[in-house]
């Protein structure tokens, strides 16, 4: 394997864990009732701490490979000298802070019994998400024009963050509402969810929209362009995302108050159908992102 083939990697797995841990941290401490907020954080404790694992490993791994990238091969990324270097450049200046950020939130789920953790790991994981936005093609102009493109970015990021980081909560969720002493809590859990769910939706397209715009300045047209095929593969798989989730919540959703076993089974299908289309978009992004948008 490259090192570039490294990276994408490196990439694809990082924003899947950061993402991960920033919707579990979301729907088990703002999301859920008082009370049943340790219940779910207990049920997803082992998800949190893995997502929070992989996303401090992974940010140590992508700056080694980036030092490989820009030296001179295997031999550098493991050259600390190199990797000075690299902390140096605009993509170092985010990512020593996005490293630190990672560190803080695996130190705080290591610690047991601390008050308020998940929610300053919710911050952390934030914050990490928002750093994305200063690096890459969201960071290719300067001014207020800059600013605007960042801010978009950063709003893309965190809500489809929401969107696919609450997926596996959410089945966890919908598995305690068979339990009397939880059902309420759950339940209430599951509306907050749908009501900041279609918000998330609809700020993913448009920020999604405003991003490609911002970055190609016209429609993206052009198929030879691996950039521009890749961003409208992306674009599809998000639209039958969409059309998943709109079945989901209007058409089986309902059906879930009649206690109908058949129409459960269909919400958890179409919930793993909606991971599996994240992380297609995912991995295309982590792939896209390498490229030239020119």
């Amino acid at each position: 394997m490259s090192l570039a083939s490294l990276f994408v990697l490196c990439r694809f797995v990082h924003f899947i864990s950061v993402m991960q841990l920033f919707g579990a941290c979301v729907f088990t401490r703002l999301l859920s009732p008082e009370g049943f907020s340790a219940v779910l954080a207990r049920k997803n404790q082992t998800l949190i701490l893995t997502s929070a694992f992989v996303s401090a490993f992974t940010s140590f791994l992508m700056l080694a490979v980036q030092a490989g990238v820009m030296g001179n091969g295997w031999t550098d990324t493991i050259n600390l000298n190199v990797w000075l270097l690299v902390l140096t450049t605009t993509f170092g200046d985010v990512w020593r802070w996005h490293m630190l950020m990672s560190v803080c939130a695996l130190l705080l789920l290591l610690i047991d019994r601390l008050p308020g953790r998940y929610l300053l790991v919710l911050l952390l994981s934030a914050g990490m998400l928002v750093g994305q936005a200063l690096i890459g093609h969201a960071a290719m102009r300067e001014g207020a024009m800059g600013l605007l493109q960042r801010a978009n970015h950063a709003l893309h990021l965190l809500s489809a963050a929401y969107w696919f980081g609450s997926l596996v909560p959410l089945l966890t969720c919908m598995a305690l509402t068979h339990q009397s002493a939880y059902r309420p809590a759950a339940i209430v859990t599951l509306l907050r969810f749908s009501t900041w769910g279609h918000i998330a939706v609809a700020v993913v397209i448009l920020t999604g929209v405003i991003n490609g715009g911002l970055i190609l300045q016209r429609w993206p047209t052009n198929m030879h362009s691996p950039y521009e095929l890749l961003l409208v593969c992306k674009a599809l798989l998000v639209a039958v995302m969409v059309v998943a989730a709109v079945y989901n919540r209007y058409r089986l959703v309902p059906q879930l108050a009649h206690h109908s076993p058949l129409a459960q089974q269909r919400t958890i299908a179409v919930c793993w159908l909606e991971l599996g289309l994240a992380l297609l978009v995912i991995a295309l992004v982590s792939l896209f992102a390498t490229l030239s948008p020119n």
